[in-house]
């Protein structure tokens, strides 16, 4: 035998020895294929570094700690959680490596870094507001988009892959192998405990009607969020139970009043406000029963940051009709539909102006009683009350206002909460407020917003599905009369349909089943535009894909 056969044959051997030890040691190789970031990247006037903050950037969110996430199992197999294919399933966008993402984590996740040390996984504001849309196997990112994520399904995924692994010793071991705890005991109990927490909050935030792809109820889970667990006041748990679609973005900063039902109002500091109860709803920490709030409450937020993400959310530009990749549009119908918007739709959607870059905006607010959408969220909203639990005694607004007696509307709370968590960083909140500070409308939200606000919609062609609750999947829907809308669709696909506008809502792998006839599903009212002839229609579609 030649000596270079002999050599092949050794390093063949000693491969497969090496290879039956790391499997007897229970060794395993993360192989999951590289992901399609191939995307086609709009002009939204972000750069790359921009673009890679806004992505991976942390506000304070801790779901697991990143160690867990990068070595847990799937629950029924033993390919990594973070796998991209079943992450991407759940509606997650892949990303590459980058020095804020090292371990290429999907688009909207964060790495936390605790005071303890503990370096923790979470999501930001990319997570829910960052879209795709595929055509013709190309695909374009969209920043500030409405997402079609899983965000229930990922939580269960995560609860689901800490049980497997506490009942199957072979997955605790290959854990424990990759982890090489000081104490597996210890690490047991911490799984054991993070389980049970999740199982939790998931049970005071049931809905009887499923969130699916594309939909949370934000309120209804920040309302838990502070008035449950920050306050340690398990009877104030109610149903997180209507579900609405994440909101674009581009502009939104620009607006007077923000959120669905046109609550909260936009001039400084009601940004900062609204940001920090975001980043304490999605798995951020705060400590509001051992401390008075006096020097604030101590919390997991990251207020420097949350700064720096809103400066660069208010220069986020609407994505323009991408040619390229949809083709060019009809300038005959696109003149006659402009028309037909000035004649429908300019009362309550006023145009904006893409290349005034401070512009201010207003809102329209329309009744509930004139526009005959849902009322599910809107009504949640304000019947929201909860005992006061250690607020009871403090001043609304922490160091101002009214004291707290035994009730109080959650929303009260909760804004108390947030600018506590804010007091406790009071040189990083006045940074954060001056980076962040632009001129809008000083517009003061009604106190019973029984309504849904109207607002300007440059780049709603990349919004879909539409109305608040996500019930009308294509442009061309929520132009028909409500009778002959579809009752029941798919959510979850990226692939677009340039005609209807909207997204293909058959059904797939991984979509999820959109019920009209469920509650908070209701695809009813806004019925302006219905009576149109189609080709009309078609024409004011063509329009709103110009904006």
């Amino acid at each position: 035998m030649d000596t270079r056969r002999r050599t092949i044959i050794a390093v063949s051997l000693t491969t497969l020895v090496l290879l039956a030890i790391a499997v007897t040691l229970g060794v395993r190789h993360y192989s999951d294929t590289a992901p399609d970031t191939d995307y086609q990247e709009l002009a939204q006037g972000w750069d790359n570094r921009v673009r890679e903050q806004m992505h991976h950037l942390s506000f304070g969110s801790r779901i697991l700690p990143y160690d867990w996430l990068l070595h847990l199992e799937q629950a029924d197999s033993d390919e990594p959680l973070r796998d991209n294919a079943h992450l991407a399933g759940l509606g997650f966008i892949p990303a590459k490596a980058s020095p804020l993402n090292p371990d290429g984590l999907p688009v909207g996740f964060s790495r936390d870094h605790a005071r303890d040390g503990q370096l923790w996984a979470g999501v930001n504001c990319a997570a829910c507001h960052t879209g795709v849309i595929r055509y013709n196997g190309e695909q374009a990112i969209v920043e500030g988009a409405p997402a079609l994520i899983d965000f229930s399904g990922l939580e269960a995924a995560v609860e689901a892959s800490l049980a497997a692994t506490l009942a199957d010793d072979g997955k605790f071991q290959r854990l424990v192998t990759a982890l090489a705890p000081e104490d597996p005991d210890a690490l047991r109990q911490q799984l054991q405990q993070r389980r049970d927490y999740l199982n939790w909050r998931r049970g005071i935030n049931r809905s009887d009607t499923a969130y699916g792809h594309g939909r949370l109820d934000a309120f209804g889970q920040i309302f838990n969020t502070v008035a449950v667990e920050l306050l340690e006041e398990p009877a104030n748990a109610r149903p997180a139970n209507a579900p609405v679609s994440y909101p674009f973005l581009w502009r939104a900063s620009h607006l007077d009043l923000v959120q669905w039902n046109g609550s909260a109002p936009n001039k400084a500091p009601g940004p900062l406000i609204q940001n920090v109860t975001t980043a304490l709803a999605v798995y951020g920490t705060a400590n509001l029963v051992d401390h008075s709030g006096r020097t604030g409450y101590p919390s997991s937020v990251n207020v420097s940051n949350l700064g720096t993400l809103q400066k660069h959310y208010y220069q986020l530009q609407a994505p323009r009709w991408p040619v390229s990749l949809l083709g060019a549009l009809d300038s005959d119908r696109v003149a006659r539909g402009e028309t037909l918007y000035r004649n429908n739709c300019l009362a309550c959607h006023q145009l904006s102006d893409r290349n005034q870059a401070k512009e201010s905006l207003r809102v329209t607010l329309v009744p509930l009683t004139e526009v005959g959408t849902d009322p599910r969220m809107a009504d949640n909203f304000i019947d929201a009350r909860a005992d006061t639990g250690a607020l009871q005694g403090r001043k609304q607004f922490v160091l101002a206002g009214d004291r707290f007696g035994e009730q109080a509307r959650t929303i009260d709370m909760v804004v108390h909460a947030a600018m506590g968590a804010t007091l406790r960083h009071p040189v990083e909140a006045v940074v954060a407020a001056v980076k962040d500070y632009q001129k809008v409308y000083g517009t003061q939200p009604a106190n019973e917003p029984r309504q849904y606000k109207a607002r300007p919609l440059a780049g709603v062609w990349a919004t879909a599905p539409y109305l608040h609750n996500g019930s009308v999947p294509t442009l061309f829907d929520l132009l028909t009369p409500p009778s002959e809308r579809p009752r029941q669709f798919h959510v979850g696909s990226a692939h677009f349909d340039p005609e209807r506008v909207g997204f293909d809502s058959t059904a797939g792998a991984h979509t999820s089943l959109f019920d009209t006839s469920l509650p908070g599903n209701h695809n009813g009212g806004h019925v302006y535009g219905t009576d149109l002839s189609e080709a009309d229609r078609l024409a004011l579609i063509e329009y709103l894909k110009s904006l």
